[in-house]
């Protein structure tokens, strides 16, 4: 392997095991010697990739994550669903994410349990998933499938908070087994608030 290649690998392989990492300890008793074990590579390496430390690992992390979920929202955006099954849906693939994904799992943990630390790149909510709701509920709008006394501002909102109330009481219980679930149970609540009367949620064709 040439050595850009085994830099890049490397790289990938300290991210990788950062996730896993800060996917189940606190930021502030995660160590470095944590990392390295799970990568099986040297102090000297993560510093070479890493130089300021932890925090420069943990930052990288949230920003990943936060390209996981705009992959996500822009892939889901080019199907075919009506806004208010966009909006269900794009809270559903996140759940699903969240229950597997150690990166994904790291950057919510870092960005919940230790914000102040990274005020460049952590936010809660975050701005591009308010944005994404938004832009379902403003589209559900216009096809006739809110209800007249909506406010959508602040439903954008309520549906975010349900969300983040769901993952973080999830992972609380039971490591994001059951976030799916949690999320099912929110639905029709969500529906009953917002969809006119015989709205149907409708599924991304496979």
């Amino acid at each position: 392997m040439a050595k850009q290649e085994r830099a890049i690998a490397t790289r990938e392989a300290l991210m990788v095991a950062a996730g896993k990492v800060f996917s189940r300890l606190h930021f502030e008793t995660a160590r470095v010697a944590d990392i390295l074990e799970e990568a099986a590579v040297t102090q000297g390496a993560f510093y070479f990739h890493f130089p300021k430390g932890k925090k420069q690992i943990a930052e990288e992390l949230i920003e990943l994550q936060n390209e996981q979920f705009i992959e996500l929202r822009d892939k889901l955006a080019r199907s075919d669903l009506d806004g208010l099954s966009g909006a269900l849906e794009l809270s559903d693939v996140l759940g699903h994410l969240l229950q597997s994904e150690p990166i994904a799992q790291a950057g919510i943990r870092l960005v919940t349990q230790a914000s102040t630390l990274f005020p460049g790149v952590a936010h809660l909510p975050d701005p591009a998933w308010l944005e994404a709701i938004s832009a379902y509920l403003y589209r559900a709008d216009g096809e006739g499938n809110l209800r007249k006394d909506v406010d959508i501002p602040m439903a954008t909102r309520t549906i975010v908070y349900l969300f983040t109330g769901a993952q973080v009481s999830s992972f609380v219980n039971d490591a994001w087994e059951n976030l799916p679930y949690a999320l099912a149970t929110i639905e029709p609540y969500v529906l009953g608030a917002l969809a006119v009367e015989g709205f149907t949620r409708t599924y991304p064709s496979t």
